[in-house]
Protein backbone atom coordinates (compact mmCIF):
# COMPACT_ATOMS: atom_id res chain seq x y z
CA UNK A 1 0.00 0.00 0.00
CA UNK A 2 1.31 3.36 -0.95
CA UNK A 3 1.33 6.11 1.66
CA UNK A 4 1.40 9.78 0.60
CA UNK A 5 2.78 12.49 2.79
CA UNK A 6 1.04 15.85 2.78
CA UNK A 7 3.07 18.92 3.58
CA UNK A 8 1.39 21.80 5.30
CA UNK A 9 2.79 25.20 4.43
CA UNK A 10 3.25 27.50 7.38
CA UNK A 11 1.31 30.71 7.00
CA UNK A 12 2.72 33.73 8.75
CA UNK A 13 0.18 36.20 10.10
CA UNK A 14 -0.24 39.42 8.20
CA UNK A 15 0.35 42.57 10.24
CA UNK A 16 -2.29 45.17 9.93
CA UNK A 17 -0.86 48.62 9.50
CA UNK A 18 -3.05 51.47 10.61
CA UNK A 19 -2.96 54.60 8.52
CA UNK A 20 -3.17 57.88 10.43
CA UNK A 21 -6.54 59.55 10.12
CA UNK A 22 -6.05 62.97 8.46
CA UNK A 23 -8.94 64.44 10.44
CA UNK A 24 -7.38 63.34 13.72
CA UNK A 25 -4.04 64.74 12.58
CA UNK A 26 -5.63 68.14 11.90
CA UNK A 27 -7.43 68.09 15.25
CA UNK A 28 -4.20 67.24 17.06
CA UNK A 29 -2.38 70.08 15.31
CA UNK A 30 -5.13 72.54 16.18
CA UNK A 31 -5.13 71.34 19.77
CA UNK A 32 -1.38 71.83 20.03
CA UNK A 33 -1.59 75.34 18.54
CA UNK A 34 -4.42 76.25 20.91
CA UNK A 35 -2.45 75.00 23.90
CA UNK A 36 0.63 76.99 22.87
CA UNK A 37 -1.50 80.11 22.34
CA UNK A 38 -3.10 79.77 25.77
CA UNK A 39 0.31 79.31 27.37
CA UNK A 40 1.68 82.39 25.60
CA UNK A 41 -1.30 84.53 26.59
CA UNK A 42 -1.02 83.30 30.16
CA UNK A 43 2.69 84.11 30.23
CA UNK A 44 2.15 87.59 28.83
CA UNK A 45 -0.65 88.24 31.32
CA UNK A 46 1.62 87.20 34.20
CA UNK A 47 4.37 89.53 32.96
CA UNK A 48 1.93 92.45 32.68
CA UNK A 49 0.51 91.77 36.14
CA UNK A 50 4.02 91.65 37.62
CA UNK A 51 5.17 94.77 35.76
CA UNK A 52 2.18 96.91 36.69
CA UNK A 53 2.14 98.67 40.02
CA UNK A 54 0.85 101.80 41.69
CA UNK A 55 3.03 104.79 42.51
CA UNK A 56 2.92 106.68 45.80
CA UNK A 57 0.46 109.09 44.16
CA UNK A 58 -1.93 106.23 43.40
CA UNK A 59 -1.09 106.25 39.70
CA UNK A 60 -0.88 102.89 37.90
CA UNK A 61 2.15 102.33 35.68
CA UNK A 62 3.31 99.56 33.34
CA UNK A 63 7.02 99.50 32.45
CA UNK A 64 7.20 103.11 33.57
CA UNK A 65 4.26 104.30 31.42
CA UNK A 66 1.27 105.89 33.16
CA UNK A 67 -1.75 103.65 32.63
CA UNK A 68 -5.43 104.40 33.09
CA UNK A 69 -8.61 102.37 32.77
CA UNK A 70 -11.29 104.40 30.97
CA UNK A 71 -14.46 104.70 33.02
CA UNK A 72 -16.55 106.99 30.79
CA UNK A 73 -17.32 107.55 27.13
CA UNK A 74 -16.27 111.19 26.90
CA UNK A 75 -13.53 110.32 24.37
CA UNK A 76 -15.64 107.98 22.23
CA UNK A 77 -15.28 106.78 19.55
CA UNK A 78 -11.48 107.16 19.72
CA UNK A 79 -11.31 105.74 23.26
CA UNK A 80 -14.13 103.61 24.65
CA UNK A 81 -15.27 102.73 28.14
CA UNK A 82 -13.27 99.77 29.48
CA UNK A 83 -10.20 100.48 27.36
CA UNK A 84 -6.72 100.78 28.85
CA UNK A 85 -4.72 103.79 27.74
CA UNK A 86 -0.98 104.12 28.14
CA UNK A 87 0.69 107.52 28.15
CA UNK A 88 4.17 108.77 27.51
CA UNK A 89 5.37 110.26 30.77
CA UNK A 90 6.29 113.96 30.58
CA UNK A 91 8.49 116.10 32.78
CA UNK A 92 7.36 119.44 34.17
CA UNK A 93 9.28 121.23 31.44
CA UNK A 94 7.76 119.08 28.70
CA UNK A 95 4.29 119.58 30.18
CA UNK A 96 4.61 123.32 29.53
CA UNK A 97 5.23 122.85 25.80
CA UNK A 98 2.24 120.81 24.63
CA UNK A 99 0.08 121.87 21.70
CA UNK A 100 -3.50 121.86 20.46
CA UNK A 101 -4.73 118.47 19.28
CA UNK A 102 -2.68 116.38 21.72
CA UNK A 103 -4.55 114.02 24.03
CA UNK A 104 -3.32 114.35 27.58
CA UNK A 105 -4.05 112.77 30.95
CA UNK A 106 -4.17 115.05 33.97
CA UNK A 107 -5.35 115.17 37.55
CA UNK A 108 -8.84 116.67 37.78
CA UNK A 109 -7.72 119.10 40.50
CA UNK A 110 -4.42 119.82 42.25
CA UNK A 111 -4.06 117.15 44.95
CA UNK A 112 -6.84 115.00 43.46
CA UNK A 113 -6.35 111.31 42.57
CA UNK A 114 -8.98 111.44 39.80
CA UNK A 115 -7.40 111.31 36.35
CA UNK A 116 -9.05 112.64 33.17
CA UNK A 117 -7.94 112.06 29.59
CA UNK A 118 -9.09 114.75 27.14
CA UNK A 119 -7.83 116.58 24.06
CA UNK A 120 -6.20 120.02 24.16
CA UNK A 121 -8.32 122.57 22.24
CA UNK A 122 -6.51 125.73 23.33
CA UNK A 123 -3.40 126.87 25.16
CA UNK A 124 -3.77 129.66 27.73
CA UNK A 125 -2.31 130.83 31.03
CA UNK A 126 -3.61 131.07 34.58
CA UNK A 127 -1.80 133.40 37.01
CA UNK A 128 1.25 133.36 34.76
CA UNK A 129 1.34 129.56 34.49
CA UNK A 130 0.83 127.59 31.29
CA UNK A 131 -2.61 125.98 31.18
CA UNK A 132 -4.65 124.00 28.68
CA UNK A 133 -8.29 124.15 27.70
CA UNK A 134 -9.39 120.54 27.25
CA UNK A 135 -12.45 118.81 25.85
CA UNK A 136 -13.74 115.27 25.48
CA UNK A 137 -14.38 114.25 21.89
CA UNK A 138 -17.94 113.21 22.69
CA UNK A 139 -18.64 116.27 24.85
CA UNK A 140 -20.48 119.28 23.46
CA UNK A 141 -18.42 121.87 25.32
CA UNK A 142 -14.88 122.24 26.72
CA UNK A 143 -14.13 121.41 30.34
CA UNK A 144 -15.20 124.03 32.84
CA UNK A 145 -11.72 125.16 33.87
CA UNK A 146 -8.27 125.14 32.21
CA UNK A 147 -5.78 122.53 33.40
CA UNK A 148 -2.41 123.71 34.67
CA UNK A 149 0.68 122.17 33.11
CA UNK A 150 1.63 120.92 36.59
CA UNK A 151 -1.49 118.72 36.57
CA UNK A 152 -0.48 116.86 33.40
CA UNK A 153 0.59 113.23 33.87
CA UNK A 154 1.42 112.27 30.30
CA UNK A 155 0.51 112.37 26.62
CA UNK A 156 -1.58 109.66 25.01
CA UNK A 157 0.44 106.85 23.37
CA UNK A 158 -1.98 104.01 22.56
CA UNK A 159 -4.92 102.05 23.90
CA UNK A 160 -5.76 98.40 24.56
CA UNK A 161 -9.44 97.83 23.64
CA UNK A 162 -11.36 96.37 26.60
CA UNK A 163 -8.06 95.87 28.38
CA UNK A 164 -9.39 97.39 31.58
CA UNK A 165 -11.50 94.35 32.34
CA UNK A 166 -8.49 92.07 31.87
CA UNK A 167 -6.28 94.32 34.01
CA UNK A 168 -8.75 94.27 36.89
CA UNK A 169 -9.04 90.48 36.66
CA UNK A 170 -5.26 90.02 36.66
CA UNK A 171 -5.01 91.50 40.12
CA UNK A 172 -7.41 88.97 41.62
CA UNK A 173 -5.55 86.16 43.45
CA UNK A 174 -7.72 83.39 41.96
CA UNK A 175 -7.16 84.52 38.36
CA UNK A 176 -3.43 85.03 38.90
CA UNK A 177 -3.13 81.56 40.47
CA UNK A 178 -4.89 79.92 37.51
CA UNK A 179 -2.60 81.73 35.09
CA UNK A 180 0.45 80.53 36.99
CA UNK A 181 -0.87 76.97 36.93
CA UNK A 182 -1.81 76.94 33.23
CA UNK A 183 1.73 76.35 31.82
CA UNK A 184 2.26 73.47 34.25
CA UNK A 185 -1.09 71.89 33.34
CA UNK A 186 -0.31 72.33 29.64
CA UNK A 187 3.06 70.58 30.07
CA UNK A 188 1.62 67.55 31.87
CA UNK A 189 -1.35 67.29 29.50
CA UNK A 190 1.08 67.16 26.56
CA UNK A 191 2.98 64.30 28.21
CA UNK A 192 -0.23 62.35 28.86
CA UNK A 193 -1.42 62.89 25.29
CA UNK A 194 1.90 61.66 23.90
CA UNK A 195 1.80 58.57 26.12
CA UNK A 196 -1.78 57.75 25.06
CA UNK A 197 -0.92 58.13 21.37
CA UNK A 198 2.12 55.84 21.61
CA UNK A 199 0.05 53.22 23.46
CA UNK A 200 -2.62 53.24 20.73
CA UNK A 201 -0.04 52.98 17.95
CA UNK A 202 1.72 50.06 19.68
CA UNK A 203 -1.57 48.20 20.13
CA UNK A 204 -2.33 48.63 16.42
CA UNK A 205 1.00 47.10 15.41
CA UNK A 206 0.65 43.89 17.49
CA UNK A 207 -0.27 40.73 15.42
CA UNK A 208 -3.57 39.03 15.97
CA UNK A 209 -3.63 36.42 18.73
CA UNK A 210 -3.93 32.73 17.83
CA UNK A 211 -1.96 32.91 14.57
CA UNK A 212 0.98 30.50 14.42
CA UNK A 213 2.87 28.05 12.27
CA UNK A 214 1.61 24.56 11.29
CA UNK A 215 4.04 21.71 10.63
CA UNK A 216 3.73 18.68 8.24
CA UNK A 217 4.03 15.04 9.25
CA UNK A 218 3.44 11.48 8.14
CA UNK A 219 0.31 9.72 9.37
Amino acid sequence: MTVTTAELVAISPTRQTTRPNPVLRVLRTLGTLASVLVALIGGMAIVIAAASHFTSEGEATVFGHPMMVVLSGSMAPAIATGDIILDNQVSRVQAEHLHVGQIISFFAEPGSQTVITHRIVAVTSVDGQVAYVTKGIANNAPDASPRLASQVIGTYAFRVPRGGYMFNALHRPLVLGLLLASPVLWFFSSLLFQWARETDEQAGREPADGAGEAGGGTP
